[in-house]
């Protein structure tokens, strides 16, 4: 990330920094996007597994076979 100029740091007595101020939209912004990025490597990891490929390829053949039921049904039968 580049270094905006709304960022204040704080440094210790050796002139190290320790901590950053950000405003608090960069901070959500940030926080968004460590969100997606995790969100994304799940999902990755989720498709790969043999248990997820099992359950699509269970779910095809039902759609095939016509055992589906368009979602608008399935929701006004709860």
């Amino acid at each position: 990330m580049t270094p905006s100029m709304s960022e204040q740091y704080i440094v210790d007595e050796n002139g190290n920094p320790t901590a950053v101020i950000l405003p608090i939209r960069e901070y959500r912004k940030i926080l968004s996007i460590i969100d997606e990025v995790e969100d994304r490597k799940e999902s990755r990891i989720l498709s790969q597994s043999a248990e997820f490929k099992k359950l699509v390829s269970r779910g095809l053949e039902d759609i095939k076979k016509g055992k589906t039921k368009p979602w608008k049904e399935v929701w006004d039968e709860l």
